[in-house]
């Protein structure tokens, strides 16, 4: 069966704060956690908008992500990934 998924990320935190709170078992959702999780560390030390011209990304966008408001899509992850250089993607399937 096909489940669409409505709504930014941060929406499917069930308790807590987004990106550290529990999120629902939406495997969109928990993705975009990880994202963020690693977003963030790899953002330590470095400004938004340095990040953001880097990676060749609107400032806005890297907010986004990281405040679980935008879905990280097939463009932002491979610039922030590269800016970064980080893996900004699971490797494995995120669990609860």
């Amino acid at each position: 069966p096909r489940r669409s998924v409505f709504g930014p990320p941060r929406s499917f935190v069930v308790s807590g704060d987004w990106p550290d709170g529990e999120v629902a078992d939406v495997v969109p959702a928990r993705y975009a956690v990880v994202v963020a999780r690693r977003l963030r560390a790899a953002m330590v030390g470095r400004s938004l908008r340095d990040v953001a011209a880097e990676a060749d990304l609107d400032h806005t966008t890297v907010w986004a992500v990281l405040r679980g408001e935008r879905w990280p899509d097939l463009v932002t992850l491979p610039k922030l990934e590269v800016a970064l250089g980080v893996r900004m993607w699971p490797d494995e399937p995120p669990v609860g």
